[in-house]
């Protein structure tokens, strides 16, 4: 059975890819059928996505940095890979932090304004 896989890994590798891409298509054109039927989870979604979006533009052209450190050249880091490695480190932080707070909130809210 090993030798069956290792002959035909190519095979898998685009069985794979395809039904990802079969996937995706599948969860966007729900995902747009539910956007056109309800225009207020529309103004939602785009809203919500816009803060996504926003958040990884901060990261990446705000405070990621594209310095490489000499230790990593060997690993064949360049700086958009360490800019691209910044922005996906900054952006957790800031959602992560922003859930942290809206956690905190939430509880505390309901505790003093009831």
């Amino acid at each position: 059975m090993g030798e069956f896989i290792e002959n035909n890994l190519d095979i898998f590798y685009w069985l794979t890819i395809i039904m990802l891409i079969v996937a995706t298509l599948i969860i966007l054109g729900f995902a747009l059928i539910q956007i056109i039927s309800n225009s207020k989870a529309a103004k939602k979604t785009l809203m919500t996505s816009g803060g996504l979006i926003a958040v990884l533009l901060l990261s990446y052209y705000g405070l990621a940095s594209d310095e490489v450190l000499t230790s990593y050249q060997k690993y064949n880091v360049d700086s958009s890979t360490s800019n691209m490695v910044g922005m996906g480190l900054w952006s957790f932080y800031l959602l992560s932090a922003t859930a942290i707070v809206a956690i905190v909130f939430s509880e505390f809210s309901k505790k003093f304004l009831k």
